[in-house]
């Protein structure tokens, strides 16, 4: 059995539900597939529902390498820990739809930012105060 993915719109993203059984080889098909699907609509975000695909040997690694996609992956809570890429900026994964689509619908720039610009936020009362800075003059 191979797989197969089903593309639809959702609040202005590309969804890919991926189905079937994944195999090393596969997975940068699926990767490609997905891509240029996403190229054919000029989506450049994108959600992957890996929740009804069986062995996703590589299948992450290879979202990982689509080039100019921000990538939510959708997948059943009990994976969680096999997710371990935090670090992208481009590529998260999400246990609930509306999570993922939420984070889709953000701009990558507000992400990084404070609400308020590039200002910092404030301190939280309780938080333990800093040492004073103090100036000496010679």
């Amino acid at each position: 059995m191979g797989y197969r993915i089903q593309y639809t719109e959702v609040e202005g993203a590309l969804s890919a539900v991926v189905s079937g059984k994944s195999s090393q080889a596969a997975a940068g098909c699926i990767a490609r597939d997905i891509g240029a699907q996403a190229a054919r609509r000029s989506q450049d975000r994108v959600l992957v529902d890996l929740r009804w695909l069986e062995d996703r040997v590589g299948t992450l690694r290879a979202l990982r390498a689509l080039p100019g996609l921000r990538v939510a992956v959708l997948d059943v809570g009990e994976n969680h820990s096999r997710y371990a890429f935090s670090e992208y900026s481009e590529l998260r994964y999400f246990a609930h739809v509306g999570a993922a689509i939420r984070w889709l619908r953000t701009d990558e720039r507000t992400d990084a930012e404070s609400p308020r610009g590039d200002r910092k936020v404030p301190t939280p009362p309780g938080a333990p105060m800093r040492t004073r800075l103090e100036i000496y003059g010679g």
